[in-house]
């Protein structure tokens, strides 16, 4: 009778209670119980807490890639492209190697900030002067993968900020023109930084993407 009470007394308190897989609940002011359709919750292992870890990551990392790059539409076309459904998921399957869980982007060199069916740019030069970079590359010929009037756009990373994509737009360039020069947000960072640029192409309408080419400088 001791426990029964004292079951009594718990439930008022709180509601059903699993314990060691039968759940204790009040019906009709008497404590019934049956048997727990879930047994005791598995605690997770150290690799499914990495895993949690790193997409939880890759997650934030997409909000603050969306907040950089507003309502260009790269990642939803890329994905379109290869038959995949979301543009977000599409970007953690490509990235999610890149990232480390607290640290943001630990390979800046194989981080994709674009991807698509344009012919990725052939990078030839890139010139800093404080926050100005100049990027050059090959201009080739007008073809469907590489079109002459393709939109320039530079993805960027401050090296100390690995958790802070930016983009620029170089407004006036085409690929025709085989350079641009941009400014890129100093962002309170010490002058002489080290920053991770993506050069990426866009046609004209946006509804198609290049993939991006990193360089540092």
């Amino acid at each position: 009778m001791g426990r029964l009470n004292t079951l009594h007394a718990a439930l008022l308190d709180g509601g059903p209670l699993r314990l060691d897989g039968v759940t204790y609940y009040l019906h009709g002011g008497r404590v019934r119980a049956c048997r727990s359709k879930r047994g005791p919750k598995r605690s997770r292992t150290e690799g499914e807490e990495a895993a949690m870890s790193r997409f939880t990551e890759v997650r934030k990392m997409w909000r603050m890639y969306r907040r950089a790059t507003g309502d260009l539409p790269v990642w939803r076309v890329a994905a379109r492209e290869v038959g995949r459904t979301r543009g977000d998921t599409y970007f953690h399957s490509l990235n999610e190697g890149c990232i480390e869980a607290g640290r943001g982007v630990t390979a800046f060199g194989t981080f994709r900030f674009a991807a698509g069916s344009l012919e990725m740019p052939r990078l030839t030069a890139a010139r800093r002067e404080g926050w100005t970079v100049t990027l050059e590359w090959e201009t080739g010929e007008d073809r469907p993968k590489a079109g002459w009037t393709d939109r320039v756009f530079v993805g960027y990373f401050h090296e100390t900020l690995p958790r802070s994509p930016g983009m620029v737009t170089a407004a006036e360039a085409r690929r025709a023109d085989g350079r641009a020069t941009v400014t890129i947000p100093d962002l309170g960072q010490a002058e002489g930084g080290r920053l991770h640029l993506y050069l990426f192409f866009g046609n004209e309408t946006l509804e198609r993407f290049s993939p991006s080419v990193h360089v540092e400088v």
